[in-house]
């Protein structure tokens, strides 16, 4: 509601990038920009097949809000674009529309691997806030590091790739990312690995 307030007040435009919207933990589910009371009247929300049913690089999506904003769109992507190949179009029009049995075993999945990864970190004193959605962490560096220079200990000393929190902008710095995409097992090895550097606890 108040970004909504902010840019009817602005005179601007909401874009809002809804490309984790299926993914919750916990029994919630993310908040879209769209439920707040005017939304439509300011913005849009973008959604990419990329993150729910694992097409990241085919780069389909679509956007849905106000109708003047979606017909700029429109215009914009007719003269600068072709068209999605037809195949990939096909395939997306049948993950939307088939039974969504695959999104609900794919963030169980997430959560699972979540919750383990966390387990372990914990295990090693690496205290860190559990991220409610998404397949990302982000977990504070130790004092006396950077995000770029912890990232290069832990590939260096015990081989686990992290991205420094500064290559996402300023807010980043004092954080690290890691991604749960590899199996519960895996990620279990990574904060192992991690904790014989005992820079935790």
């Amino acid at each position: 509601e108040d970004t909504v307030e902010f840019a009817l007040r602005n005179g601007i435009v909401v874009a809002s990038d809804f490309a984790y919207g299926a993914i919750g933990f916990d029994g919630k589910r993310p908040v879209s920009f769209l439920q707040a009371e005017g939304a439509k009247d300011v913005g849009i929300e973008f959604y990419t097949l990329s993150k729910t049913y694992n097409m990241a690089g085919w780069r389909v999506g679509f956007a849905l809000g106000n109708a003047k904003i979606i017909s700029l769109i429109n215009l914009l992507q007719d003269h600068i674009y072709v068209s999605l190949f037809g195949g990939i179009q096909a395939a997306a029009a049948t993950a939307l529309t088939s039974s969504q049995e695959c999104v609900t075993e794919l963030v169980a999945r997430y959560e699972s691997r979540r919750n383990a990864f966390y387990d372990a970190l914990g295990q090693i004193g690496w205290k860190g806030t559990r991220p409610s959605g998404s397949f990302f962490s982000w977990l504070p560096v130790p004092q006396g590091y950077t995000s770029a220079s912890f990232a290069d200990l832990l590939l260096r000393e015990v081989k686990v790739a992290v991205a420094p929190g500064i290559g996402f902008g300023s807010g980043g710095e004092g954080y690290v990312r890691a991604g749960l995409l590899s199996s519960e097992a895996r990620l279990a090895e990574a904060a192992d690995r991690i904790g014989k550097l005992n820079l935790f606890g």
